[in-house]
């Protein structure tokens, strides 16, 4: 087995399509109400929008800090993002990046709470089979959220937890999508076939959450297994360091991501978290 195994949570443990849908709801209520704009116009326009981002997959993205850093359309936290720029936009309301940004960060962490707790498949008898294991979250959601979802998964009816163990595993906060090129100890970006701009891998943040507990396992990046559903996200850069990924695709994964990994000696493309393999 791995030395080391490492998930993501939202969408990779979750059905993100149906734990998101009141998230996305909240974010663009909120957006309403930032814009001055009727809330039945803006969860109209919004609908437009995502279908304009659909049609446009290769060129659109979630842009942070001038770059693009992930698809656009994987999942209603994605979608949500650029949308509310362009919604943004067109009614003239901050429009300075860091006014953006930090509005940005307010609607996520105030809108995460109403998500609803939607686990995949065989999420708990995954876990309870990796117990002993040096197993641990790290995501970019907020530690504690995940940990009380954690909490809920585990529950028995005489009052016990099966996963009490995960719980203090939760790395949150992980910062995957913040790129610093001035970090340079993996390539700057990653081409894949069919997919017009390049994928960015120097994200310093996650690096240092990854190889901390590399490093507390004492394992080989050989030895470490990632899984997650975004491959900008969670999975470009461990593979850039040698480790194994997984990808736990849904209705809206990327081609170009799917046929990559396919075909690379170190990934896979997984329908469901019970098709994961742990072995060397």
């Amino acid at each position: 087995m791995a030395r080391l195994i490492i998930f993501d949570f939202d969408g990779t443990i979750t059905d993100a399509e149906a734990e998101g849908a009141p998230y996305r709801e909240g974010y663009l209520a909120d957006v309403a109400i930032l814009t001055g704009q009727p809330r039945d116009r803006v969860m109209a326009r919004a609908v437009e929008l995502e279908a304009e981002l659909a049609a446009h997959a290769q060129e659109e993205g979630w842009v942070y800090e001038g770059r693009i850093v992930a698809p656009a359309t994987v999942d209603p936290y994605l979608r949500v993002m650029p949308v509310s720029k362009r919604l943004f936009d067109e009614a003239g309301r901050f429009l300075e990046p860091e006014d953006r940004a930090r509005i940005g960060d307010l609607l996520y962490a105030s809108n995460y709470r109403k998500t609803l707790t939607a686990f995949r498949p065989g999420a708990r008898a995954l876990f309870e089979a990796l117990a002993g294991e040096a197993v641990y979250i790290v995501t970019n959601s907020h530690t504690d959220a995940v940990q009380g979802k954690v909490r809920t998964l585990g529950e028995n009816a005489d009052g016990s937890n099966s996963l009490s163990w995960l719980v203090d595993r939760v790395s949150g906060q992980a910062r995957k999508f913040k790129v610093d090129e001035s970090w340079a100890d993996v390539p700057s970006s990653l081409t894949l076939p069919g997919l017009s701009r390049p994928v960015l891998l120097r994200r310093r943040a996650y690096f240092e959450r990854l190889d901390a507990l590399r490093q507390a396992a004492g394992a080989a990046w050989s030895e470490v297994q990632v899984y997650g559903d975004i491959f900008e996200l969670d999975l470009a850069l461990p593979l850039a360091l040698g480790a194994r990924v997984g990808l736990l695709r849904n209705a809206h994964t990327p081609p170009w991501e799917l046929d990559y990994l396919a075909d690379h000696p170190r990934g896979a493309v997984l329908d469901a978290l019970s098709a994961l393999s742990f072995d060397p």
